[in-house]
């Protein structure tokens, strides 16, 4: 009898080792997100009422790309796209990568009524709050997020 009290017990204080690892790694997980900044958010509620104008001017107030040249192409892009992918639908967030205390890249897909754009964003923490340092689309997702040219397996049905 003696012996299958210590086993019993050793099975239960290993379950519950485990599930206390496992809930403290669960914790871990969820503290290490790295939170999306609420300028995308923003930009697209600006975007679904007036186009991809006003949501590119928000997106480049504050950071590198204010004044540059290459925002006023993207505004062309869209311009040219709107008349092939329809209007504007929603955005999902693909992945979030932290580069440092100071730095992370978002990637997004922007879902049209016919089609999607594939979408990175550059963030710096300024000392006010995050501004955009750069910012790509495409409508080929590898062209945007690289790793995906180099999956294997076989396509999603």
């Amino acid at each position: 009898m003696n012996i299958s009290k210590r086993i019993v017990r050793s099975v239960l204080a290993m379950g519950l080792a485990c599930g206390l690892l496992w809930s403290s790694l669960q914790a871990v997980a969820a503290d290490s997100a790295w939170p999306v900044p609420p300028l995308i958010q923003s930009g697209f509620t600006l975007w679904a009422k007036g186009g991809a104008d006003p949501a590119l001017n928000v997106w480049e107030k504050g950071g590198l790309m204010e004044g540059d040249s290459k925002v006023a192409g993207q505004s062309a892009y869209f311009r040219r796209l709107d008349r092939a992918i329809g209007n504007f639908k929603s955005f999902e967030v693909v992945e979030a990568k932290k580069i440092g205390q100071t730095s992370q890249i978002i990637y997004l897909v922007i879902n049209f009524e016919r089609g999607a754009v594939f979408a990175r964003f550059v963030f710096y923490r300024t000392d006010k709050n995050w501004v955009v340092q750069n910012m790509d689309f495409n409508t080929k997702p590898e062209a945007i997020m690289p790793w995906l040219s180099f999956e294997g397996g076989k396509p999603a049905e």
